[in-house]
């Protein structure tokens, strides 16, 4: 991808083998590069083992780990604002001087800093504006929206910087794009999260994952405040259907005990450990549904109409019925509506959501539902062709030095 004339520098609070999606998607997009041409960094220390992850492969490049600095001590009481906006201040300043010297010793001639972390992306700027090095921004959900409470002050107040000094704006998908484009008048790239090719041959002939006369609705990945109310209305649309035999199985690195702070609990949930990347696929494969759901009340609506899930591509490429339950103006809605791929509820309505469960385990459909959603795959998240935009977006901004 980079030529050989300097480093890609990655800056992002998780990086491969993190089991997370964000993790997941750096993974399949800078896989492959040439040895010696990329630098991860991280707020996390990757570089002494892997043990205790269960994420993606590690990526062939340098890993580097930023240290925080310790957060100041006020004499006089502060209120919460100002005391977030000094301890960001503090962080970011603190980040920038390690990442200048990383880009410096390095010898990069691009910064690509990816969101998730409230100071990565501030720091990012205000290193690339001292050393001259351009950055590229990746927003992997809305930086401005996905913070509440006093750290939302700090995105207001960092974000224009952040997004106007970026030599390049990425996010994952149309709806991003044009928040972005309506809020600061700057175009950004759209790389969508890319997924493997499933082999469904292979996975066909592969023993059968779920008891049978089971039916498997199945969820793979975090389950957190941004998906719970759709959860429950899903647990509250199964008992609807009195088939004792519909079973949620829900595959996360969370306990029992967190999903059940949550409200997702009970005889109708089968929960499973982590699985590892390469046997995701299979499982996805034996399912009879494929659930992808979105909170309708959530303290961050805006993140959640322009979100783009890791598991949305990988979801369609197995070719199994997808059911989204999102918000009517989230992202995943439109798209699965307007492409035919997925059954889509876009009301916060478990009795609507119960007619469309009957309807896919009756099968009223789904060959058809299944067909799309090959088709999307291949064309919306092919790996190839996410590669190839990355690569274009890293050659446009780069400035050997």
């Amino acid at each position: 991808m980079p030529s050989s004339t300097g480093k890609v520098v990655l800056l992002s609070h998780v990086l491969p083998p993190s089991p997370s999606g964000q993790s997941m998607v750096i993974q399949r997009l800078f896989s492959g590069l040439p040895e010696g041409s990329l630098t991860l960094v991280s707020r996390t220390d990757y570089a002494d083992s892997a043990a205790g992850f269960t994420g993606p492969p590690r990526l062939r490049g340098d890993y580097r780990h930023l240290r925080s600095v310790p957060r100041g001590r006020f004499r006089i009481p502060l209120p919460p604002t100002a005391r977030a906006m000094l301890d960001a201040i503090r962080e970011i300043r603190s980040r920038a001087l390690q990442v200048g010297r990383l880009l410096h010793s390095e010898r990069a001639d691009v910064l690509v800093a990816c969101s998730g972390d409230l100071y990565d992306l501030p720091a990012a700027e205000l290193a690339c504006r001292r050393t001259g090095i351009p950055f590229i921004a990746w927003m992997f959900d809305d930086y401005l929206f996905q913070w509440t409470g006093p750290a939302s002050s700090v995105a207001r107040r960092f974000e224009p910087r952040v997004v106007r000094a970026a030599a390049a704006l990425v996010v994952p998908n149309s709806a991003a794009r044009d928040a972005y484009l309506a809020r600061y008048g700057v175009r950004a790239t759209v790389i969508g999260n890319p997924c493997e090719r499933s082999d469904l041959v292979a996975l066909d002939a592969a023993p059968m994952r779920f008891p049978p006369g089971e039916s498997s609705i199945v969820y793979a990945g975090s389950v957190y405040h941004a998906q719970l109310d759709a959860f429950r209305n899903l647990l509250e649309a199964i008992r609807m259907l009195g088939r004792p035999g519909v079973k949620l199985h829900i595959f996360t690195s969370q306990s029992p005990d967190d999903l059940a702070r949550g409200g997702v609990s009970g005889p109708e949930v089968v929960h499973h450990a982590h699985i590892p990347p390469g046997e995701v696929s299979g499982i996805l494969r034996k399912a009879d549904i494929l659930f992808l759901p979105l909170a309708f009340r959530s303290a961050i609506p805006e993140v959640i109409r322009t979100s783009a899930p890791g598991k949305m591509g990988e979801y369609l490429s197995v070719g199994r019925p997808v059911l989204v339950h999102a918000p009517e103006d989230a992202f995943v809605s439109r798209y699965f509506r307007e492409n035919g791929c997925g059954a889509v509820v876009d009301r916060d309505d478990p009795a609507a959501l119960a007619t469309e469960l009957r309807r896919l385990l009756d099968g009223d459909g789904t060959i058809a539902l299944e067909a799309a959603a090959l088709a999307a795959a291949a064309r919306d998240f092919g790996i190839s062709e996410m590669r190839v935009r990355l690569r274009a977006v890293i050659e446009s901004v780069r400035r050997p030095r």
